[in-house]
């Protein structure tokens, strides 16, 4: 066996295609990490060929290597710097023009690459065909075609890429202009270099990029001089010259290799496009689209979440309980083993029905090409609170969860629309969110809990857009970035791929917050065993737990959450480390030693009303993100982003919160509350306008 390690790296634009083709070639053998220094999602593979190892890296989808995202500097720099044995160029051969463009950039670098189309089975049905023997003429690197989704060869596709890196191809460079020409050829005899292909690779850079400060004068002065006649020839700048070139070239390849056996019309995504994207049906429909995503979710597992909740109580907690009782262990022992474990691998096993459903919808929406539209129909809104239409993308990705989302961000390309969007995504429900929601809903709503589910998710929405709007009024009221995005064509999901999607998902929820709340449930059970002397109990005695909630009770009871009912107060504090502990924290403490349904009637008596479940339920939507969340915003964007996070989104909650229980459950001090919420939401927006003031504030 060869023990060489080659390496593959896969390149191109957004949703062409790359991560299903990383996944085809490297199925488990994968890893997930971050690109050093930065939180942006790298990743690793590897898979074997004829007793050859090929490791896998699934680079960032870019559109070009000139622009000044994250994503687009990594792939760069990873691509340049560690100079991969092939790169993978996916090419959405239904969208050809657009994605060539990358494809130029490769080969004008001399980058050792295979080029794969893909998307042909709607290439086909759109009437087109691609002359690919044609194409690799031109081009002069190896052209291959396939459907990435259903009947993919991956022998013959891992065949062709050891043939390509055994025998790599030599690019044909495409010509401009002929005064960028001239210019190309004064720069690369200045440079002296004896390689020529590298001479015009590092003229073109010098030409596309600021020059370095290193530069020989002479050499930048001869640059300078260039770059000033081109500009003053075309009448724009020099990378609009080369844009419109490299254009230019693609054009009128795509008219030599592209055949169209009928007449251009409206493809079948542009006729499902003239409603989704239409100024009058767009935003409707993404509103019925989302509801029913949550309507299907509460309906399809409400009865599943009975069977499994009875099932795993009487294996897990009740004959579990019973055995280790046999055995004549300690009962505090049998109260941890059983009750406090069996109790949390039962509340989390509840969780997974919504959670499935949830994940389940949204991977068809995904998949189907849905959810680029609704960043079209949201740029309306979001151009009007001052972030690009691309930020509804990482805003998407929140209602999964807020650390991804945080740094999905990064494809934004300055600085300030990466730091608005980043403020804005707890906004969007987190899946740790939605099983306190369940929860709570189906304990105080029955009738009605796929209603509140979709109402919290919309309020949430629209105090995002609130807030968003109080940002660029106060502290970020540059202009944001341009939005240029593409649409993929709709297509039909395929069962492998939904379900891939759902269960890489599920298991990361299983694993990441199974675990959390596990935690949360047994060391709440454990504290509360441990008790202190107390006289407002009549037993004499109160857990530490309870002294907590109890010491929260002045800054709680506005909204509905009194002394009595110190669990939901514990409960916020766990949700600090991690929201999806919220339901083990006030599962554990209200259960004790009962049932389930013991612990769903103790909270409807802890809680008192459906008003300060409301309530509750708002704030958990609006206050500070986790852990995990303000840990990535600090190393995203710093301490004062993250505590500006912490202290005025945990403020905004406490507001609202308020607000909502005060108006429901009116009564004789609700005037004074309201008011007391009033002031101090004006006085929230006014010490918004002081940050914006400060010298310190770069986004004014």
């Amino acid at each position: 066996m060869n023990e060489q390690k080659l390496t593959i790296a896969l390149a191109g634009n957004p949703n062409v295609g790359k991560t299903t083709l990383f996944n085809a070639l490297t199925g488990s053998r994968q890893v997930v990490g971050n690109w050093p220094g930065v939180t942006v999602e790298q990743k690793k593979g590897y898979y074997q060929y004829q007793g050859q190892r090929f490791d896998v890296v699934d680079l960032p989808g870019i559109y070009s290597f000139l622009g000044g995202s994250p994503d687009e500097q990594i792939a760069r720099d990873y691509i340049f710097n560690e100079k991969p044995d092939l790169v993978v160029n996916i090419v959405d051969s239904s969208n050809l023009e657009r994605n060539l463009y990358l494809t130029l950039q490769l080969m004008e670098y001399g980058i050792p690459m295979l080029i794969l189309l893909s998307m042909c089975d709607i290439t086909e049905r759109n009437g087109i065909a691609i002359d690919t023997e044609h194409l690799q003429s031109h081009l002069g690197v190896k052209v291959i075609s396939a459907t990435l989704t259903k009947g993919l060869d991956v022998d013959a596709l891992m065949q062709e890429i050891a043939n390509a890196v055994k025998n790599p191809s030599t690019p044909i460079a495409p010509h401009y202009d002929e005064v960028v020409e001239n210019a190309l050829e004064r720069i690369q005899a200045a440079l002296k270099m004896e390689d020529a292909s590298q001479a015009r690779k590092q003229a073109l850079n010098y030409l596309e990029k600021e020059l370095p400060a290193d530069l020989a004068p002479e050499l930048k002065d001869l640059i300078t001089k260039e770059i000033s006649g081109i500009e003053k020839h075309r009448g724009q700048e020099i990378t609009n010259v080369i844009a419109d070139d490299r254009y230019a070239y693609i054009r009128g390849l795509a008219r030599d290799v592209i055949n169209r056996s009928k007449a251009k019309k409206l493809t079948y995504s542009d006729r499902i496009d003239k409603v989704a994207l239409s100024g009058i049906f767009g935003l409707p429909m993404f509103f019925v689209v989302m509801y029913l995503v949550f309507l299907v979710a509460v309906k399809l597992s409400d009865p599943l979440i009975g069977l499994i909740e009875g099932g795993f109580e009487w294996l897990f907690v009740e004959q579990w309980g019973a055995l280790l009782s046999s055995w004549n262990l300690p009962d505090w022992l049998v109260f941890i083993l059983a009750d406090a474990i069996g109790g949390g691998i039962t509340t989390i096993a509840s969780f997974i029905p919504p959670i499935f459903f949830i994940f389940l919808c949204l991977a068809l929406l995904e998949d189907s090409g849905y959810m680029a539209r609704a960043a079209f129909v949201a740029d309306k809104f979001l151009t009007r609170i001052g972030l690009p239409g691309r930020a509804f993308i990482p805003l998407m990705v929140g209602f999964g969860c807020t650390v991804p989302a945080i740094m999905a961000t990064r494809t934004l390309e300055s600085k300030r629309d990466r730091i608005f969007a980043s403020l804005l995504t707890p906004f969007m429900s987190c899946g740790a969110k939605l099983p306190v929601y369940t929860f709570l809903a189906m304990i105080f709503f029955p009738k009605h809990a796929n209603l509140v589910i979709f109402g919290l998710y919309m309020f949430g929405i629209v105090m995002a857009l609130i807030f968003g709007l109080m940002l660029k009024k106060t502290i970020f009221k540059s202009p944001p970035g341009s939005f240029v995005m593409e649409l993929p064509a709709y297509h039909m999901p395929t069962f492998r791929g939904i379900m891939g999607h759902t269960w890489f998902r599920l298991r990361d929820f299983i694993l990441r917050a199974g675990k959390t709340i596990l935690i949360a449930i047994i060391l709440m059970n454990l504290l509360q065993l441990i008790t202190v002397p107390f006289a407002g109990n009549e037993s004499g005695e109160a857990s530490l737990l309870e002294l907590a909630g109890r010491g929260m009770a002045p800054i709680l009871e506005p909204m509905g959450i009194g002394a009595h009912n110190w669990q939901a107060g514990v409960s916020l504090v766990s949700g600090f480390f991690a929201k999806e502990a919220i339901v083990g924290t006030l599962q554990g403490l209200y259960q004790g030693g009962g049932s389930l349904e013991d612990a769903s009637a103790n909270i409807m008596q802890g809680f008192g009303s459906g008003a300060a479940a409301l309530a509750y339920m708002v704030f958990v939507l609006l206050y500070a993100p986790c852990a995990a969340a303000l840990a990535v915003l600090f190393k995203e964007h710093g301490f004062k982003w993250l505590a500006f996070s912490f202290v005025y989104l945990t403020i905004m909650a406490w507001i609202l919160a308020v607000l909502v229980y005060q108006i429901i459950a009116f009564s004789a001090t609700s005037l004074l509350w309201i008011g007391v919420a009033i002031l101090m939401a004006v006085a929230f927006y006014y010490s918004m306008k002081l940050i914006g003031r400060s010298k310190n504030n770069a986004f004014q």
